[in-house]
């Protein structure tokens, strides 16, 4: 509208006079600058909780590392770390993961000493309003996913400058976290410093550091990258890291090609100005199972963890910040009065969502293990993503901290994974919630593989799931073939289909690429092993499907519910274009 009624003022402005001007005309000026309807500069977007406009008044820039930071805390790195000489290299895996276990080292002493001279309040003050900043730009970039793909043309690859965003804000992000989870720890209560700006921008660099050596750590010992580090004489180190390249740079982008016009798709919903229902009870949204094994792991109702978020995020709202500083007697005092927990409610609410301060960061407490602490691996039980509130101690009068987005992202986390089964029993300490994770795991795997047969039977074939090999006379050591499909014109299609969880780190990709190398009993051989079985005994189709197909007729595919690494590997049985999902997997149904 603002815009056709400048091109109706220019128009008259430029006639000198004010005749009728045709709609045709201004309609095609208009269509000329505003060319697709996504196209928004401005976007106005009704908020239904005072919890969305205090989100919305978060002005933070935020905060990325500083190339010039990284670069400069390089240096020196190899010293004191290897008896390799400079401009050598070290050439054995076993060397390779000993030297660069000792740089790790080396970086988590430089930020345990930093942490140890500074006020723990002001570090997890500063360090929460970071991953606040974060987390309010990745939720704007999804918000105005679509105006941003509309307002450019193909040849700005819009997909690329967001992906790189997203990676920037990713990597301070998981920084960030990493120096609060230290922080609890390691800073002094009282008697330390304020944290200056330079001092915030090297902790996150060192944090990022820290990981990154890891990661290089984790790409040798999975044989991602070669065992060869050349040591440099400014006491640098470079490496092979092709695999960045050539696996997790098509891999991380294909997923989040998909996830940015998923966001996109969702304009739309913004706009809705119906305002949110009377909150459903858990045995109304959740399914008994899940209710009863979240109360059994972690001694309170997921009705009672549900209201305990909603008073911190209430609390917030009241103090109008997004981080928000209390104590652990006012939290309690207000869970028990405004929202009818028991004492002993609160306790469990508590101890399940917190990190608590301890002696020391690198010395997990009793029932946890040393990976539960390291930032580069994900599903742990001691990172500030499944517990995002940090509390000094055990008194009412300790300080207690966290950031609502942080508080929000973390619970809705939580309750995620659990759901869809994607973590792993050993996050969890009850029979009941392993079993159940176990059972949920079960039951998505078959239905995934039945919604696979569905879009089969979509795209025009006949399909039908779990076909036991011993049916077409195979051993039954072989199991059975998830989907078999078929069309009378000869085709078949041999199904394998896994339901697998995104994997985000070097090391959750390395293990996925371990199971599916097609080598002796891994998940992938029993599939290649069916393959060959039924290639060598096609009539034994023939019952299921009326035909024997010829070599040509028959094929195979490994559907998955998400992308992938395996797709990038060279060095598997099965070609790449026949690993993904189904939409992504050379086949149109």
């Amino acid at each position: 509208m603002v815009l056709r009624s400048i091109a109706n003022g220019l128009v008259r402005l430029k006639r000198g006079e004010t005749p009728d001007i045709e709609e045709s005309g201004l309609d095609s000026l208009v269509h000329r600058v505003i060319a697709d309807s996504g196209m928004r500069v401005l976007h106005v977007f009704r908020a239904h909780f005072q919890l969305e406009h205090l989100l919305d008044r978060e002005d933070t820039e935020p905060i990325f590392l500083a190339h010039e930071d990284l670069s400069f805390l390089k240096l020196g790195f190899s010293e004191d770390c290897t008896s390799v000489s400079p401009g050598t290299s070290i050439v054995s895996k076993d060397q390779c993961n000993t030297f660069l276990h000792k740089v790790v080292e080396k970086i988590w002493s430089r930020i345990q000493k930093r942490l140890r001279r500074l006020d723990r309040a002001s570090v997890i003050r500063e360090v929460l309003e970071v991953h606040e900043a974060a987390l309010h730009d990745r939720s704007h970039w999804q918000q105005t996913a679509q105006a941003v793909l509309a307002l450019y043309s193909p040849t700005d690859d819009v997909h690329s400058i967001a992906q790189e965003r997203e990676s920037e804000r990713s990597r301070v992000s998981l920084a960030a976290r990493t120096i609060l989870e230290m922080a609890i720890c390691e800073c002094p209560h009282s008697g330390g410093r304020e944290l200056s700006r330079w001092e915030l921008d090297e902790l996150l660099a060192e944090a990022a550091l820290l990981i990154e050596v890891a990661t290089d750590s984790d790409a040798v010992n999975n044989d991602l990258s070669k065992p060869r580090i050349q040591l440099h004489a400014n006491g640098e180190y470079s490496m092979d890291r092709r695999f960045h390249e050539t696996m997790m740079r098509p891999f991380l982008t294909a997923h989040f090609r998909e996830e940015f016009e998923s966001a996109a798709g969702k304009y739309s919903e913004l706009y809705r100005n119906e305002p949110a229902g009377e909150r459903k009870r858990p045995d109304e949204g959740f399914s008994a199972q899940l209710v009863s094994a979240f109360q059994t792991e972690f001694g309170l109702t997921l009705d009672h963890a549900m209201e305990g978020v909603g008073e911190l995020l209430d609390l917030a709202v009241e103090f109008g910040s997004v981080v928000v500083e209390t104590t652990l007697g006012n939290i309690k005092s207000r869970l028990t009065s405004n929202r009818d927990l028991t004492p002993s409610d609160c306790e469990a609410f508590i101890r399940t969502l917190s990190i608590f301060n301890r002696p020391a960061w690198d010395r997990p407490p009793s029932g946890f293990r040393k990976k539960d602490l390291y930032p580069w691996r994900f599903s742990r039980r001691l990172s500030t993503t499944a517990k995002p509130i940090l509390v000094f101690g055990k008194q009412d009068d300790d300080k207690v901290f966290y950031g609502i987005g942080t508080l929000r992202r973390g619970f809705q986390f939580l309750l995620a994974m659990i759901e869809n089964g994607h973590l792993p029993q050993e996050f969890f300490r009850s029979r009941e919630m392993k079993r159940y994770i176990g059972k949920v795991n079960d039951e998505k795997g078959h239905a995934f593989a039945r919604s696979v047969a569905d879009q089969m039977r979509k795209a025009g074939w006949k399909a039908r799931n779990e076909v036991q090999m011993t049916e077409l006379g195979g051993p039954s050591e072989l199991g059975d073939i998830d989907v078999l499909a078929w069309k009378p014109s000869g085709e078949i299609r041999l199904i394998e289909c896994k339901r697998l969880q995104l994997a985000r780190t070097v090391a959750e990709v390395a293990e996925i690429c371990r199971r599916f190398r097609g080598e002796a009993k891994d998940e992938l051989d029993k599939h290649v092993q069916r393959i060959k079985w039924v290639r060598v005994n096609a009539t034994s189709l023939h019952p299921i499907v009326g035909f024997t197909p010829t070599k040509t007729g028959l094929d195979d595919r490994l559907v998955t519910n998400t992308h992938v690494p395996m797709t990038y590997l060279k060095s598997l049985p099965i070609k790449a274009n026949k690993i993904g999902p189904l939409k992504a997997s050379g086949q149109k149904g």
